[in-house]
């Protein structure tokens, strides 16, 4: 799924189920987090993917976001989509923060 928010090219992808509405919400808001440390932003993928048996660490996000010069890239795993979505975003922005 690819779709624009403020001039941000946003390419969603699920591997093994389809996304829903709350899960694409939780996208956004998370990005909107992001957005609010670094303006210069360009483009958003995220792939989403349940891996393994193990539900308490089977969601995984990887997270790159395309800006000036090197793109940022983090993953993370945990239990659920906001968990991983907020810990990958988090990783983000502490590589442009810090």
């Amino acid at each position: 799924m690819q779709y624009n928010i403020d001039n941000i090219k946003v390419d969603l992808q699920t591997v093994g189920f389809s996304e829903s509405p709350a899960l694409v919400d939780q996208v956004e808001s998370e990005l909107h987090r992001v957005m609010r440390f670094r303006q210069d932003i360009v483009a958003a993928d995220v792939y989403l993917r349940e891996e393994g048996t193990n539900p308490e660490n089977n969601k995984t996000v990887r997270w790159r976001l395309g800006i000036p010069g090197k793109d940022l890239f983090a993953e993370s795993a945990g239990a659920s989509w906001p968990a991983s979505l907020r810990d990958a975003s988090e990783k983000l922005r502490r590589q442009f923060v810090d």
